[in-house]
C-alpha cells in the first residue's frame, strides 16, 4: 500500500524517519507512524491491539508545526532538527512539555522572522529552550544549557536577546536569588543557610562587583561561605559541581565576595 499525502493526495512522499513523512509536492510534514499498516491475513489477530501514541516532542508536535512547514518559511528538515534538539536539551535539564512546545514555537517564529538563516538550527533551538525558561520563569542558568550544547554562554545569550528583541518576548527578569532554592535542595543545606546565602546574593547584586559574575559563580560563591558561616560541611567541590562551575571560579568569588560583605 503506497503512502499519500493527507492534504494534496500526491504519492511524492519522501520518508524523514521515525514515521515522519514529507511531501515534495506541498511540503506538508505528517506522522505515517500507526496510519499506514500493512494487513496480513496470516497475522491476524481476534482482538485488535491499541495504539499508544509516543510521547515525545517529534511525534506529538511535528503536526502542530505543518502549517509553518507548508507555508515555506521553515524548512521541514530545519524543524526535525530542532525539535530533536529541543527535546534532548529539555529533558537534560529537566523542564516540562509545556516548555518544550513553547521552545518550539518560538523556534517557529524565529524561522519566520528570518533569525535561523545562516545560522545553526540546533544553536537557535538552545537559545529558543533558554527563552522558554525565561518566558515562564524557570529558573535555569545559561551555562546549564551552554555546557550542553556548542555555544558558549556569551553567544547564547545574545541569541537570546535577538531572539526576545525581534519576536518582541515579554521575559521575566531573574535574579540569581531565584535559582538559589533549587540547588539549596539539589545540595540538602538548611534552611539558615540558606537564608544567609540570600542575604550574600542581595549584598552583592546591590553592588557594583555584580557586573560580569555569572550567576552559576555567584551562587556557588555565596552558599560556600554561608556553608562555612554555619559550620555546614559541604565542600568545594560539592558545591562546584552543584552549580555548574569550577572550584578555582568558586574560591576566587568568595574571596571577592568576602571583601564585599566584609570590608576591612
Amino acid at each position: 500500500m503506497s503512502v499519500k499525502c493527507p492534504d494534496c493526495d500526491g504519492d511524492n512522499i519522501k520518508d524523514e524517519g521515525d514515521g515522519i513523512m514529507s511531501c515534495k509536492n506541498c511540503d506538508l510534514i505528517f506522522d505515517a507512524g500507526p496510519q499506514w499498516i500493512k494487513y496480513s491475513p496470516e497475522n491476524k489477530s481476534s482482538k485488535t491491539p491499541e495504539f499508544q501514541p509516543e510521547q515525545t516532542l517529534t511525534s506529538k508536535t511535528i503536526l502542530k508545526w505543518q502549517e509553518n512547514t507548508r507555508s515555506g518559511n521553515l524548512a521541514s528538515k530545519s524543524i526535525l532538527l530542532a525539535s530533536e534538539e529541543i527535546e534532548r536539551i529539555a529533558n537534560e535539564i529537566r523542564v516540562t512539555n509545556s516548555i518544550k512546545e513553547s521552545a518550539l514555537e518560538i523556534f517557529s517564529s524565529s524561522s519566520k522572522a528570518g533569525i535561523v538563516r545562516g545560522r545553526s538550527s540546533s544553536k537557535v533551538a538552545a537559545a529558543a529552550v533558554y527563552t522558554a525558561c525565561r518566558m515562564a520563569n524557570v529558573p535555569r542558568t545559561l551555562d546549564e544549557i551552554s555546557e550542553r550544547t556548542h555555544l558558549n554562554r556569551n553567544e547564547l545569550s545574545r541569541l537570546h536577546k535577538l531572539i526576545s528583541r525581534k519576536l518582541k518576548l515579554k521575559i521575566y527578569t531573574t535574579t540569581t536569588s531565584n535559582f538559589l532554592p533549587r540547588f539549596a535542595h539539589k545540595l540538602a543545606i538548611s534552611g539558615d543557610v540558606e537564608k544567609e546565602a540570600e542575604k550574600i546574593i542581595t549584598a552583592v547584586e546591590k553592588s557594583n562587583y555584580r557586573q560580569g559574575i555569572s550567576p552559576a559563580a555567584l551562587l556557588g560563591a555565596a552558599l560556600y561561605i554561608a556553608c562555612k558561616n554555619n559550620k555546614f560541611r559541604r565542600s568545594q567541590l560539592e558545591i562546584a559541581k552543584a552549580v555548574g562551575t569550577s572550584e578555582v571560579t568558586l574560591r576566587n568569588r568568595a574571596k571577592e565576595i568576602l571583601s564585599i560583605i566584609n570590608p576591612e
